[in-house]
């Protein structure tokens, strides 16, 4: 008897997300790897700050351009097997890392690592697609949201103080072990997880990839990919440059990133709060899209009306929470669009919209900080976010479907 049938559904739904959710930790812990480490790296090997910066875009790059390409192999060949040979790539890139001596080869090995973690959207939903309980999938899609927020934030106060103690490579090959620990682990719980069926061997091939083609340019799918990238740019805008803009509209440096934490912290514990909503029977579209008028409305009033202190806090953290609780519901707006046997190549190719959002938003808001008045870094973010209302609503009837 398969193991995952001799368990309880609540117990088995918990299981199973806590493993996935411990691959998604990892790969939100990876991506915070290397920037606590820049200055540690640049008076070892010599390297310029630009150098090391063109090192993370690559990363993006690389995870973006293999995660479409990994969404159909994950339907075709199963989630399972593509996320742990993703986790395994990933482990060596970084292990491999921590050995190298000069720009190109750490490139080469950085490269390596963000194809690796191009697995984890497109297999993670395949397999909580296929294990979760229907009517708890908005929780467990906050939880697995969240999880990588957790990552995001233990990463650096993990890997800096290793660093200290020993070396920048001693960090990075112990973050190398500790995946592989969670690459063991998940490999132990093997027949738990299940996935998304695979495509009939009749059906693979040629044929296959053209379907598939023809699901990912449906409208609905663009739709959401347009939707994943607008969200992005709003989103990077008051994550990358809210504290650049606040400083040259008068707020202290030292107070200027306080806001900006309000705006993170609120935007994680919201993730959790918007999984009880989406297991509710609305509108997931017009949920997304009140969530994202009411953080456009937030957002341009920050620009538009100098606030107390305090109240500035406020607002961004509830900005933050308007962006947050819509998560869970944004990811089951994909799950509905996804065709059986697809959900892989959906989320893959939904998820790389992430990717391009990120690439175009830092000129952007750049440019606006550096030639603009640093007010339209907040009316950008705003306008950015009605856009997304149009992708959410324009393809409701069809999503609906």
């Amino acid at each position: 008897m398969d193991a995952s049938t001799t368990l309880s559904m609540p117990r088995r739904d918990f299981k199973v997300l806590s493993l996935v959710c411990g691959g998604h930790f990892v790969s939100h812990f990876y991506m915070m790897v290397l920037p606590p480490l820049f200055p540690l790296i640049h008076a070892d090997l010599g390297l310029s700050y630009l150098d090391l910066g063109f090192l993370l875009t690559a990363r993006y790059v690389a995870t973006g351009v293999a995660q479409i390409p990994i969404g159909f192999m994950v339907d075709r060949f199963g989630a399972k097997i593509m996320l742990m040979a993703g986790l395994m790539v990933m482990v060596l890139g970084y292990a491999l890392f921590a050995l190298a001596s000069n720009f190109w080869i750490l490139l080469l090995f950085v490269v390596l690592g963000g194809a690796g973690d191009s697995v984890f959207h497109p297999s993670n939903y395949s397999i909580l697609n296929a294990s979760v309980s229907k009517d708890r999938m908005g929780r467990a899609f906050s939880v697995h949201t969240f999880s990588g927020h957790i990552g995001f934030a233990v990463g650096p106060a993990i890997i800096l103080p290793i660093a200290v103690a020993t070396d920048w490579r001693t960090a990075m090959m112990a973050a190398a072990l500790f995946g592989f620990a969670v690459m063991c682990l998940l490999l132990s719980q093997w027949r738990v997880m299940r996935e998304d069926g695979r495509a009939p061997a009749k059906t693979k091939g040629k044929d296959d990839t053209g379907a598939g083609i023809s699901v990912l340019l449906s409208r609905p799918v663009l739709l959401l990919f347009f939707f994943f990238t607008i969200a992005t740019l709003a989103g990077n805008g008051i994550s990358a440059f809210s504290v650049s803009a606040l400083v040259q509209l008068g707020t202290p440096e030292a107070l200027a990133g306080l806001p900006l934490s309000a705006f993170m912290l609120s935007s994680a514990f919201a993730v959790l709060a918007g999984g009880l909503v989406a297991d509710k029977d609305i509108p997931h579209d017009t949920f997304a899209a009140l969530g994202f008028t009411a953080a456009a409305i937030v957002i341009a009033l920050i620009a538009a009306v100098p606030m107390p202190y305090v109240l500035l806090v406020v607002a961004f953290g509830l900005a933050g929470f308007c962006l947050g609780v819509i998560r869970p519901a944004r990811d089951l707006m994909v799950r509905d669009v996804a065709p059986a046997g697809s959900s892989g190549k959906v989320f893959g190719f939904v998820f790389s919209g992430q990717n391009v959002g990120g690439a175009l938003a830092p000129p952007i808001y750049g440019a606006l900080v550096e030639h603009a008045d640093p007010h339209w870094v907040f009316y950008g973010s705003a306008v950015f976010l009605l856009l997304g209302i149009l992708t959410v609503t324009g393809g409701r009837r069809l999503i609906g479907r």
